[in-house]
């Protein structure tokens, strides 16, 4: 995959060089195209002059993406190329950009690009060819033919604008042209009104041609704008139709305003065009499980570029499922690597907070895999720095993706059937053996894992039941810890809870029944749902069964219904498919409303298991919100207890690099 990174034409910010290095800093690019500086040509400036500019570039962090020469647009002259190419080697500039010549027969021209482009080699720079009108180099075919007299010493400048200036279409260029791409100029063109426009608003097809060739193409790859949105200072020098053509329609009043549309219009482009660049931390069981399905296809927008994990065996997995992969020791390691754009967390659980904290806070979007953590407190802190942000936080709600549990949702969000008088969920068929707790030190540990089936099997369920019937105020619970396995954590629970209208809830489950259940029940006023098997059945009642039961003047009256099964389909991929690509959608459009569920929202369920776990702990009705504080001093308790290392007791608190591995 490709590593686009920004540079742009900045005299056509500002001509003094310190105005252009502000335009970029101000504007998101990190290099420039040298071309005017200080009111001459880059072709006319001395070495000593490129040493002060060098001196200035560097104090700012900036630096230098290629010469644009004006070579090929003027007499030939090798004296003075040879000094522009000592330029470029004292601006630590990789290419010099040139074009073919107006003038000379083809042999004349062709040789002189050949003269050039060989020697700058032999120095150490890489002459690039751009297509421009008149010159040789025009059509696409041209281009291609002058690249192959020149061989490896010449490299291709593409700019879409130019192409289509010329009246060529640019996906058919840049077909024929692809391998021998270099670098990019991004302006675009619209051909109705035969203008140059910023990047994405003309006809120049860049993000879909960008795309093409960041799935091909490894390495960095300069896209440097080329505003020419208005006319500044030293145009006419080198581009006196183009000057004209602004001059007849000037789109924007200054030199800022024109250069910041390009700037912007680029950065929106690369987004569209460059997929995701996402890391694992934790490749295990659900880490492998994601690179799975991307190397499946089932991904869209998105690219896994690294992996973290404390297993040295597990880095070695992934690098064998995905060669050229990153790999890194640790989560931090992974998060200042700088390679993602944003993380999947897949580790044990009292590591999702902590390791969504310093990814938020290094600027890094973040889906964690359920459940958001061992306990809310700690949940809270993460939800408080996912808001200072500004990113994108998700949790792998997968449940929620399913036609089903959505069509629930809608049917309880609609109101049409009244309030929810009492919900009933037994999901019983979590079985497990023994081996399966014996397969990881962690697992079925306070210490390692925080909890038993609350925490590992049923945070979907908890979501969904706060999802399709809002949050309860009151959780009474019996949470049997070991009751069928060799275990220290609960493997068979009953929560019995209260909400604010009266309603009331229950809710059953186990890791230890062979056959196990799967049934929820919501009775409203005016229906009752049904859900097992996959099947929704739904009874509309005539009336209201509060009115029913006061107005009816028959002891034994029943309330007439009608039964209706309402058909869902299934996903077209799996539902972690479906949530990934849901977060990519809102990293790439910055809109958290395309989540399935937002990060923030996994308090909701967690919360549902704390307050029954502290009121089995303490043998009482315990209220929501809950006492956090509290919560998190009685489960130290059974930490302390624990069989697990002593090490991953105090995982919240170390040293992340030693503090995980993948689930």
């Amino acid at each position: 995959m490709a590593r686009f990174i920004t540079s742009a034409f900045a005299d056509e910010a500002a001509q003094d060089l310190s105005a252009q290095i502000a335009a970029c800093k101000a504007n998101g690019i990190s290099a420039i195209e040298m071309r005017g500086v200080n009111g001459e040509n880059v072709s006319d400036i001395t070495p000593a002059q490129a040493k002060e500019f060098k001196r200035q570039l560097d104090a700012a962090d900036i630096a230098v993406s290629s010469i644009g020469s004006r070579y090929g647009k003027c007499d030939f002259d090798f004296e003075e190329f040879k000094q522009t190419v000592e330029v470029a080697n004292i601006l630590e500039a990789q290419y010099i950009r040139m074009f073919s010549f107006y003038g000379g027969t083809r042999e004349e021209r062709f040789g002189w690009v050949k003269q050039m482009a060989d020697y700058a080699a032999s120095q150490g720079v890489k002459c690039c060819h751009e297509n421009e009108s008149h010159i040789y180099g025009e059509s696409p075919e041209a281009c291609k033919e002058l690249l192959d007299f020149c061989g490896e010493n010449l490299g291709c400048v593409f700019d879409f604008a130019n192409f289509l200036g010329c009246g060529y279409d640019t996906m058919a260029a840049y077909e024929l042209l692809k391998p021998y791409i270099t670098y990019f100029h991004v302006k675009d063109y619209c051909t109705d009104w035969k203008q140059t426009v910023p990047a994405g608003w003309g006809a120049g097809r860049i993000a879909e041609i960008l795309a093409d060739f960041d799935e091909s193409t490894y390495g960095n790859v300069w896209l440097s704008i080329e505003p020419h949105l208005k006319v500044f200072d030293g145009m006419d020098a080198f581009d006196p139709e183009t000057k004209k053509k602004l001059e007849e329609k000037q789109a924007y009043a200054t030199h800022e305003e024109s250069f910041k549309a390009a700037a912007d219009a680029l950065h929106e482009v690369i987004a569209q065009a460059q997929p995701v660049a996402v890391g694992i931390v934790g490749f295990g069981g659900m880490g492998s499980g994601h690179m799975r399905n991307y190397l499946s296809g089932q991904n869209k927008g998105m690219r896994f570029v690294a992996a973290a994990d404390i297993d040295p065996g597990r880095l070695e997995a992934a690098q064998e499922c995905l060669p050229g992969i990153a790999v890194y020791g640790s989560a931090e390691a992974l998060i200042a690597g700088g390679l993602c754009n944003a993380i999947v967390i897949a580790t044990p659980h009292y590591f999702h907070p902590p390791i969504a904290i310093k990814a938020l806070e290094a600027g890094l979007h973040v889906l964690t895999e359920k459940p958001a953590g061992v306990y809310t407190k700690q949940v809270r802190e993460m939800n408080e720095a996912a808001a200072k942000s500004g990113k994108i936080f998700a949790i792998m709600y997968n449940q929620r993706s399913s036609p089903a549990h959505q069509k629930i949702r809608e049917i309880m969000q609609s109101g049409a059937y009244g309030e929810v008088k009492r919900v009933v969920w037994i999901i019983t068929n979590w079985y497990r053996t023994q081996a399966y707790y014996n397969s990881g030190g962690w697992r079925a540990t306070w210490s390692g894992e925080g909890g038993g089936v609350l925490i590992n099997q049923d945070p979907h369920q908890l979501d969904l039941w706060q999802w399709f019937c809002g949050m309860p105020n009151k959780i009474t619970a019996n949470c049997y810890e070991g009751k069928w396995h060799d275990i220290e954590v609960e493997d068979d629970v009953t929560i019995y809870a209260e909400y604010p209208n009266g309603a009331t809830g229950l809710f059953v489950t186990t890791t230890g029944e062979a056959e196990g259940t799967n049934r929820l029940e919501i009775d409203m006023d005016r229906g009752k749902l049904i859900f097992e098997g996959g099947k929704i059945t739904l009874k509309e009642f005539s009336c209201s069964t509060k009115e029913h039961i006061f107005g009816s003047g028959e002891g034994f009256g029943k309330i007439r219904s009608e039964t209706r099964v309402i058909e869902t389909g299934g996903n077209p991929v799996s539902d972690h498919a479906m949530v990934s690509n849901a977060f990519i959608r809102a990293v790439r459009n910055n809109d958290p409303g395309l989540l399935y569920a937002r990060g923030e929202e996994g308090i909701n369920g967690l919360s549902i298991s704390n307050a029954a776990h502290l009121s089995a702990w303490l043998g009482r009705p315990v209220e929501l919100p809950v006492d956090e504080d509290l919560y998190w001093a009685e489960l130290q308790k059974k930490i302390a207890g624990s069989k697990a290392k002593a090490e991953a007791a105090q995982g919240v608190t170390m040293d992340l690099s030693k503090s995980f591995s993948g689930t």
